[in-house]
Parts: structure tokens; C-alpha cells; sequence
């Protein structure tokens, strides 16, 4: 096979054809896939509506340089997004690691717009992922990942507030937030003159399969930021657009970042089409200095993928398909709890809306987790995958690179009697992984 596979030793299965939420794979097999590909089909295969938009945009304008000339549907796209969102400014991209990037750069240029060139570094934190990209890689926590590739001495530092393994032993009753004050007692020490922004998940993706932070952590974290003239970066590739029951993330903490990053929600899997979006005073500032946002690429602000993204908000709007993330997150955290009572390998049951982590552990009293040569998260994904589900898998986000879990995010349209299905089958994988683990003596 010429086709470099992403594991040189593994193969996956070949796709054939697939619609809504079930891939068929060339072998005959029938597979339900309940992670929305890596989290990045939020409204399922084959929808018909984005299909005959994406169709048609291609047949008007297939593609418009942005130096040269604007597009209909990219501004129609950043017009809407500004207003539901309430920011100033959009800019097209074609993926979250050039959005992470193009919102990094973004940040520095505000800075030097308004006179303080020193502002350049950029704050993040231990367990993230925030892209592929060298600077994406170098700014994301996610261990596995940066192994062989980012110098080791740059480093996120700051501690994601991870409370079923809080870093400072405490419980979110008696923390205080320490997580978020971590962030106060850095820039004691180091001072602010040089950092130009904190970028975050709100809730992690890949990473930390869906850790979520405690209450009033997202607010402190703000006014630090603001405290300190410090812009506030959310990532939300993964949560933006209705993932985790809100249209932002960052809503379930009642704040606003200065910049956010939209990806998979926003072009559902159909075009490589991301987004930055920017608030009033960032805009303004660069308006009335420079005049000039030189970050791009050839395809920013592609007709298609704007196109694509209209279509996808239409959806959104017309299937009140957020509304409905928040509505199912209660039915499904009951019963993936359920699930973890019963089970002796999850540990943790974490997330919001369409987007659940399970966190597998060796012992539930220890917390005690597999060691890393075990992939215990890589061989359930492939038992998940034998009885006809698909779920993504998270590792390396506890100490000494250890810590398994998996994620569960159907498509925000995923109908009720195929959720149930999915959990069903979920139920199946995790009885039957004890057995399997056992079997490979990694489960005592």
C-alpha cells in the first residue's frame, strides 16, 4: 500500500460509503460511529442539505484568492457568526491548527498595534491539544503527541483543572480554585510585560477526553486575564457550535474570550474550514493602526468551505440541534454513570452536552492507571470496533504520561433510537473489556 498510514503497523478498516450516523466498510461491516469521526461530524455523514449547498457554491465560485477578491458566502459566514457570537471580526482558515495559529499571531500583532512589541509569549496548559502544527504542538500539553517532535524545554505550564486527579490533592469543594490562581502566582514571578495571551480548551478535546473545569473556574480565569492585560484564547475547535449544549464553551462559564477558534463544529467534516473570530478592540486596534491582517493561506476564506458553513448554521438553527445537545446530556450522563457503578474499569464520567469522557482506570480506589505500554485506550477503541462501535481514544494525560480514556460525542442529530443503540453497544464493550483485558494480562 503506497498510502502512508497515520500507524504504519495497523490497519483500520476501509470505509465504503456511509450516511447519518453508521459507516459501512468494504469488508460488510456495519459500524456505528458514536465519536462523530474524531469529534469532527457533528451532524453526521451524507447530509443532504450541506451536500446540494457545498454543490452548488462549487459550481458558481470554486475558489477566490483573498488579496484579490471577496466572496458572497465568507461574508454572509462572518456576519452571522459575529452576530450570534458577539464578536467583531472573522477570518477563514482551513483547519484548527492554522486557527490556533492565525489567533496566536493575532494576539502578538494586537500588542505590537498598540505599542507593547514585547508582548509575544503565549501562555498554555499541560493537558491540551491545540494542533499538528510545530507552534500548534509546542503551545499543547498532550505528551504522546510532542514525543520526538517540540523541544522539551517549551513547555505549557500552567495546570488544566483536572479535579478527579486535581494536581494539588484537593476536592472542588475545598479547592479554591487553585487551578485558576496558578495562573496569578506565574505571572507574580515572571511578571506580564511579555505574555500576550492564555490560550485554552474550555473543556479538553483530544487531550483529556473532556475534562471539564469546576465551576467559576472559566470566570477567574477571565478576570486574571483582564486583571493583567492579557488576552483570553479559547480553542474551540472541538467544543464550539453546539458540542458540549451551548454555542461556545465558554457560555457555560458566562464569559467571553477576547479570541475564539472554531473548526469541527463549524464545517461538520464536509471542507477543511476553520475560523478565529475577534472582539471590537482587537479590530479596531489593527483598523486604526496598521491596516493590515497579512496571516493567510491560499485557500482562507474559500467560497466552498463558507458556503459549507452557512449550511451548517442553517442546520443548527433550523433543528434547534444545540438546544437539543443540552437537552440529551442529563439522559446520557445518567447513564453512563450507571455504566461506571457497575464497571470496575471507569474511573471518571465527565463532559456536557454531546461530548462524555470515560476514563478507564486499573483500580477505582487507587485510581491507579495502566501503564502506558499497555494502550489500554487503542485495544478498547478496537473491541468497541469488532462489536460495531466506534469511540476515540485519550492518553497520556496523567502523570508519567500514563492514563486512558475514551470519548463519546455522537452527531448533535444523532436520532434517539440510534443514541440508544450506541449506548447499548457502549454498555456491551465495557462488560466484556474486563474479560479481554484479563485475557491479556493487563487487568488484576
Amino acid at each position: 500500500m503506497h498510502l502512508i498510514r497515520p500507524n504504519l503497523r495497523h490497519h483500520c478498516p476501509t470505509a465504503y460509503t456511509a450516511t447519518g450516523s453508521t459507516i459501512h466498510t468494504n469488508d460488510n461491516r456495519t459500524i456505528l460511529d458514536a465519536c462523530s469521526g474524531a469529534i469532527a461530524c457533528p451532524l453526521g455523514y451524507g447530509h443532504e442539505y450541506i451536500l446540494a449547498r457545498m454543490t452548488e457554491q462549487a459550481q458558481k465560485l470554486s475558489a477566490g484568492y483573498r488579496t484579490q477578491f471577496l466572496n458572497l458566502p465568507a461574508e454572509q459566514l462572518a456576519d452571522r457568526l459575529c452576530r450570534k457570537l458577539d464578536y467583531a471580526g472573522a477570518f477563514f482558515v482551513n483547519s484548527g491548527s492554522e486557527a490556533v495559529e492565525a489567533a496566536c499571531r493575532t494576539a502578538i500583532q494586537y500588542w505590537d498595534e498598540v505599542g507593547l512589541p514585547k508582548k509575544k509569549h503565549i501562555l498554555s496548559r499541560t493537558i491540551s491539544y491545540h494542533g499538528s502544527t510545530q507552534a500548534s504542538l509546542t503551545l499543547s500539553g498532550h505528551w504522546p503527541r510532542r514525543r520526538g517532535v517540540c523541544n522539551p524545554a517549551q513547555r505549557p505550564t500552567l495546570p488544566t483543572p483536572y479535579c478527579y486527579r486535581c494536581p494539588y490533592g484537593k476536592t472542588p469543594k475545598s479547592c479554591q480554585l487553585a487551578c485558576a490562581q496558578a495562573l496569578e502566582v506565574e505571572l507574580g514571578e515572571v511578571g506580564s510585560d511579555a505574555i500576550a495571551a492564555l490560550l485554552i480548551e474550555p473543556i479538553t478535546g483530544a487531550s483529556g477526553a473532556a475534562i471539564t473545569p469546576p465551576a467559576g473556574y472559566l470566570e477567574k480565569i477571565r478576570d486574571i486575564c483582564s486583571r493583567h492585560d492579557i488576552l483570553l484564547i479559547a480553542d474551540e475547535v472541538l467544543t464550539g457550535l453546539g458540542r458540549t449544549g451551548s454555542w461556545l464553551a465558554m457560555e457555560h462559564g458566562d464569559v467571553k474570550a477576547d479570541i475564539s477558534v472554531l473548526g469541527k463544529g463549524l464545517n461538520a467534516g464536509y471542507f477543511p474550514f476553520s475560523c478565529l473570530l475577534v472582539s471590537e478592540t482587537i479590530k479596531e486596534a489593527i483598523e486604526l493602526g496598521t491596516g493590515l491582517f497579512s496571516y493567510g493561506h491560499t485557500h482562507s476564506n474559500h467560497p466552498v468551505g463558507a458556503a459549507v458553513g452557512n449550511a451548517v448554521l442553517d442546520v443548527l438553527e433550523t433543528e434547534a440541534l444545540v438546544e437539543l445537545s443540552a437537552s440529551r446530556a442529563t439522559i446520557i450522563e445518567s447513564h453512563l454513570r450507571r455504566c461506571m457503578e457497575t464497571s470496575d474499569l471507569i474511573g471518571d464520567v465527565r463532559g456536557k452536552g454531546l461530548f462524555w469522557g470515560l476514563e478507564i482506570v486499573r483500580d477505582k480506589r487507587s485510581k491507579r492507571t495502566f501503564p502506558q505500554r499497555a494502550n489500554v485506550a487503542e485495544k478498547l477503541v478496537g473491541h468497541a470496533l469488532e462489536k460495531g462501535l466506534n469511540l476515540y481514544p485519550a492518553s497520556g494525560f496523567a502523570a508519567h504520561e500514563h492514563g486512558d480514556a475514551l470519548i463519546f460525542a455522537p452527531a448533535l442529530n444523532t436520532p434517539q433510537t440510534v443514541l440508544e443503540d450506541m449506548l447499548s453497544l457502549l454498555d456491551e464493550v465495557i462488560r466484556s473489556a474486563p474479560y479481554d483485558l484479563r485475557r491479556e494480562s493487563l487487568h488484576d
